[in-house]
């Protein structure tokens, strides 16, 4: 066993500088490690072997740090020998003819099995709409089943063409806004399976940093990133559980992992969160340590980061309103009109904040309230409750 320092804390502190905020770095760490370890090692559950690949979305408004991550995670996986990055731009059939062109033949430890071969392909863009320009159920299925890593075929009748790939692995780093979302997802998209294999990551904390910070790119940080990941690489095998670790995993398999996400869009995505935790135990595991061996400790950070991404998840849908600030804007003030035309007084901060809270993300509600403010669409006011506000008149 070698302990050495945890890779994703040395790349969370290297891009400390940086405007992405700090969930983004840690989730662009998990997939940097998952694209590394390709189908190199695994976990057994369920009579099968489940492997670290993930498909990571990073969900923000424009300027909030997405491709800060994006660009850096390619340039890490561009040091990695004998990998395989796809085409930032692809149809269906290009991916396929990608994947069954980057060949992989290991070396392994098992005398039995002395050679392992597989197709591995890491896609990095910075925008998903480059990847996805338009929701093509083909397209998404054909993502949905490489997910899996299970046998992959195909027949091109037009040019005769048969494609067989046994061992297929497919992982995914990109991003986009809520908007994008918005427009290219089809309702029915949220209860299909591509969407329920995918971590959307959000945030709308955007990182101001003064325009003079020391910010200048540290390339000894990045090759040592780069050597560790390499080292990351080429590990191989199968990962164990500690009696501890098994047992906090099945309890949260058995129990259906309460808290869950409650929001109607996210119950297909529910259905696979133990297999997004498991992924995540086995790149935590790796990112501690080289014995190939799940502890209690990763399976509590692992589930602190699961936890984490979801509280924020349904930020996406409100972020997604159509119609804007000023529609929600308007909302509010038609909110605050009719409880004060019924109770003739002040109506309370909390209560506006909770109206807010249905319809925005959480980082939005303060910006919200003093643009109203300064809109002069409600005015602020202290009473003996406590700070409150009353509806003025709207301009048409």
């Amino acid at each position: 066993m070698t302990e050495r320092p945890d890779w994703i804390t040395k790349f969370v502190n290297h891009t400390e500088n940086t405007s992405s905020p700090r969930i983004f770095r840690k989730w662009a760490a998990v997939a940097a490690i998952g694209g590394a370890l390709e189908r190199k090692v695994y976990v057994r559950t369920l009579g099968s072997n489940l492997y670290p690949n993930t498909y990571i979305v990073l969900v923000a408004p424009p300027g909030v740090g997405k491709t800060e991550m994006t660009w850096r995670i390619r340039a890490l996986w561009e040091t990695l020998e004998d990998h395989h990055i796809a085409s930032s731009s692809v149809t269906k059939a290009s991916l396929i003819d990608e994947l069954a062109a980057a060949n992989r033949r290991i070396l392994t430890n098992d005398p039995t099995k002395p050679v392992s071969h597989f197709n591995s392909l890491q896609i990095c863009v910075n925008e998903l709409g480059v990847l996805i320009p338009a929701y093509e159920n083909e397209f998404m299925n054909t993502l949905t089943d490489l997910w899996d890593c299970k046998h992959y075929s195909e027949r091109r009748r037009t040019s005769k063409i048969e494609i067989n790939i046994p061992h297929p692995q497919l992982t995914m780093l990109t991003a986009c806004t809520p908007s994008y979302l918005n427009h290219v997802l089809p309702e029915g998209a949220w209860d299909q399976g591509f969407l329920s294999r995918t971590m959307l990551i959000y945030s709308g904390e955007r990182q101001i940093r003064s325009l003079f910070a020391d910010a200048e790119f540290n390339q000894a940080e990045f090759d040592e990133l780069a050597e560790h990941l390499q080292h990351i690489g080429n590990l191989q095998g199968e990962i164990r559980f500690t009696e501890e670790a098994a047992k906090a995993i099945d309890h949260f398999h058995m129990t259906d992992g309460e808290p869950k996400p409650q929001h109607p869009k996210l119950f297909s995505y529910n259905i696979r969160r133990t297999v997004h935790l498991l992924k995540l135990c086995m790149i935590l595991s790796i990112s501690r340590s080289d014995e190939l061996l799940i502890r209690i400790e990763d399976f509590q950070t692992a589930y602190d980061m699961l936890i984490e991404a979801e509280h924020y998840m349904p930020d996406i849908f409100k972020a997604m309103t159509q119609g804007g600030p000023g529609k929600i804007m308007e909302e509010a003030w038609f909110y605050l009109f009719t409880i004060y035309s019924k109770e003739k007084k002040p109506i309370l901060r909390h209560r506006l904040i909770q109206f807010l809270q249905e319809r925005v993300p959480v980082h939005n509600i303060e910006t919200t309230i003093k643009t109203m403010i300064d809109a002069k669409i409600i005015e602020s006011v202290l009473t003996a409750a406590g700070p409150a506000y009353t509806p003025k008149g709207r301009k048409r």
